[in-house]
């Protein structure tokens, strides 16, 4: 039996990858692509986002396993095979990512890059918190990882709410939701954190009318993926104060061109996509877990709905 790894072009992690399942699965084949003599001998594609057409002729494929938690970077492929899809939950990566929201919310409440400014100016004065207490947090998305990072702030008494497509039973956040939920929600998100999967009803859906609803001057923070934001609108927004700062671990384009405005506002902070990143460790045993289901015609855990993308 055989598994493909198609390499991201950013990410890579082909050695990772087959240093950790070769421990799990070792009477399997692993092959890195392009190098396929014959793709119908491929039973298991693992990817991060694959070229248009790259499962072309895999007659035999069993399933697809995702090295992310996002899965829209496969759904852009027009030939997609209708096989399962499972997408990653790994703990430790909602752990990484609680640990880096917490960090870009605690970075305007407690003020950071002024006291960056006033350190290089060699000057020894308070500016105080932002916001009085308690400050609010909205979290757009509330699966496992954005369960995890509410959690984590709530451990600050932060006081957060999330917003999600459906209802859900939650406890210890207040919860909107749907279309008529969304603008009550963020007029309350003062630091309003981006954790949904990109689909066709979440593109764009922070533009100019959601920087207006938002409180004036309030915050975002978008660790999900750059086209959840027209950026356009946001730079309008940081320019014109409408918004008081952005932390970004993503964009669109991604990466920024050198001479975005983003790049020089001093009340942005940009990461190179790594909030979560994917270790092959962590994630290995639940990738060789579904290897075996998806081989033995069972349903693999995780599993993406191709209705909802994701």
């Amino acid at each position: 039996m055989t598994i493909l790894f198609i390499a991201d072009p950013v990410v890579g992690g082909a050695d990772a990858w087959r240093a950790a399942l070769a421990e799990r699965l070792p009477d399997q084949d692993f092959l890195l692509w392009p190098e396929v003599d014959d793709p119908t001998a491929v039973d298991v594609a693992l990817c991060f986002r694959a070229p248009p057409g790259v499962f072309r002729g895999m007659s035999n494929l069993k399933a697809i396993l995702a090295t992310g938690a996002g899965v829209d970077g496969l759904f852009e492929d027009p030939e997609l095979p209708d096989v399962p899809i499972a997408r990653i939950v790994d703990p430790w990566m909602a752990d990484q990512m609680a640990g880096w929201a917490v960090y870009a919310v605690q970075h305007f409440y407690r003020r950071f890059g002024e006291y960056a400014a006033l350190q290089a100016a060699g000057a020894w004065q308070e500016t105080g918190a932002w916001r009085a207490s308690p400050p609010k947090v909205g979290i757009l998305g509330y699966g496992a990882i954005g369960a995890k990072v509410g959690a984590a702030l709530r451990a600050l008494n932060y006081e957060v709410a999330c917003w999600t497509r459906g209802p859900r039973q939650l406890d210890g956040v207040r919860h909107f939701h749907g279309q008529a939920g969304l603008k009550p929600f963020l007029a309350e998100s003062w630091y309003l954190i981006c954790l949904l999967p990109l689909t066709p009803e979440t593109e764009g859906l922070l533009d100019r009318t959601a920087f207006q609803a938002m409180p004036e001057g309030a915050f975002l923070i978008n660790m999900a993926r750059g086209r959840h934001v027209v950026t356009d609108d946001l730079v309008a927004a940081l320019k014109s104060g409408r918004l008081g700062g952005a932390f970004l671990d993503v964009t669109e384009p991604e990466p920024l061109p050198a001479d975005h405005p983003l790049w020089r506002m001093a009340n942005v902070r940009i990461t190179p996509h790594c909030s979560g990143p994917t270790n092959a460790e962590t994630a290995a045993g639940q990738v060789a877990a579904n290897v075996r289901r998806a081989l033995n015609g069972e349903t693999v855990s995780n599993l993406v709905s191709r209705e909802q993308g994701y």
